[in-house]
């Protein structure tokens, strides 16, 4: 009995195991810190640059993004805080499209009022 749990053990294959991993929420942050999922995350994040070339991003600062969000009882796996921090991140970039959204909704807004208007001085 114990050699046939062996036995499926070893055909596990190793990216088996990695998606395991990201779909369990790590025991301490320390340890979901240390992934190499996170760690290529954190990586990723720091060395984004603006139109000026300026860093967006400081290492420690995302890493303590992330220190946060695993402290979260509502993010229940990995997989979410790394996409919940990825979310963040992109509306604190101002690249979640919102912005851009907004804006159009406002020039919209304000060609009805014109609109408007000169139609209104046009029937006066």
């Amino acid at each position: 009995m114990l050699s046939s749990l062996l036995a499926k053990f070893k055909e596990k294959k190793p990216e088996d195991v990695e998606k395991t991993k990201m779909t369990e929420k790590s025991s301490s942050a320390e340890m979901f810190l240390k992934t190499a999922e996170t760690r290529q995350f954190v990586q990723e994040w720091s060395r984004k640059k603006d139109k000026s070339g300026a860093r967006l991003y400081t290492k420690r600062g995302v890493t303590s993004l992330l220190h946060v969000l695993h402290a979260s009882p509502a993010l229940d796996t990995d997989k979410k805080v790394l996409k919940k921090a990825d979310s963040l991140l992109k509306e604190l970039k101002g690249a979640d499209g919102l912005q851009g959204f907004l804006r159009g909704l406002k020039a919209k807004t304000e060609g009805i009022m014109k609109g408007a208007k000169i139609k209104a001085k046009k029937a006066a």
